[in-house]
């Protein structure tokens, strides 16, 4: 149990630590990961904040085809 508790409180903090990084805010991101845990994670990764503080997907989770770079 203490390993379980240990986890989900470390990705909380890295969660919060991203919100940060990324302009948004930490504390919401923080509490909402202790609750939501790998939810919020991929929240963080799959959006950004526009100028107007609304969550977009960023071009990565949209599903667009990627061009190859291969030789």
């Amino acid at each position: 149990m203490n390993d379980y508790v240990l986890g989900w409180g470390s990705l909380a903090i890295v969660n919060g630590a991203l919100a940060n990084a990324s302009g948004r805010g930490s504390l919401k991101y923080f509490l909402g990961s202790l609750f939501l845990g790998p939810i919020v994670t991929i929240i963080l990764a799959a959006t950004y904040e526009d100028s107007q503080g609304r969550l977009r997907f960023s071009e990565l989770w949209k599903g667009d085809k990627a061009t190859s770079h291969a030789a």
